[in-house]
């Protein structure tokens, strides 16, 4: 017991800092939006055989991480993109993508429910599909997301504006409209 009460100690003596909640939250928020990396999609814009952040240069770009088996994914934030496509569609300032980050539940988080999850919510946006795995850890080790479902919104200039689990769509909707006007966001 001695044993394990001195190894707990030395843990969190020479263990390094932990992130507050407040900056584990904020994670890349405020920096140069990474590379996706994505190389499994569905319903790429026509004439496309991948896709890449650089391909929406100058736009606002909002990216839902989920998966498919997130019941918080699947009944809370997923029908809120549904309602922001919706609320944008034909503007082309503004452009919508869903990512599944299998990082858990790889059996049920596959890429074949990329294509049930945009039928089951009628959205016709650019789906992709990421794993993380430890020796590579892709969108999930450089966009950093605490789990799903997660936020990220990178303005026109590339910079991740927001970062987050829960996006309220009527803030989301005031937040755009500056984004799109070249404001900064309150």
């Amino acid at each position: 017991m001695k044993t394990l009460h001195l190894l707990l100690l030395l843990a969190t003596v020479i263990a390094p800092r932990t992130l507050s909640a407040q900056e584990f939250q904020k994670g890349i928020q405020g920096a140069k939006a990474p590379p996706i990396n994505i190389s499994t999609w569905y319903q790429l814009p026509e004439g496309k055989k991948d896709l890449e952040l650089t391909d929406y240069e100058g736009k606002v770009i909002v990216m839902l991480f989920f998966q498919h088996w997130c019941k918080a994914s699947q009944e809370r934030e997923l029908p809120v993109l549904k309602n922001l496509v919706a609320r944008y569609e034909g503007n082309d300032e503004i452009v919508f993508l869903a990512i599944q980050t299998a990082f858990e539940g790889f059996l049920d988080n596959t890429p074949d429910k990329l294509k049930v999850t945009a039928e089951k919510f009628e959205l016709a946006i650019p789906f992709g599909h990421n794993i993380k795995a430890p020796e590579f850890p892709g969108i999930s080790g450089t966009y950093k997301p605490r789990g799903t479902p997660w936020w990220v919104i990178i303005d026109r200039k590339g910079i991740v504006e927001y970062n987050g689990s829960i996006l309220n769509e009527e803030e989301a909707v005031k937040g755009f409209r500056k984004l799109l006007a070249g404001e900064p966001v309150d």
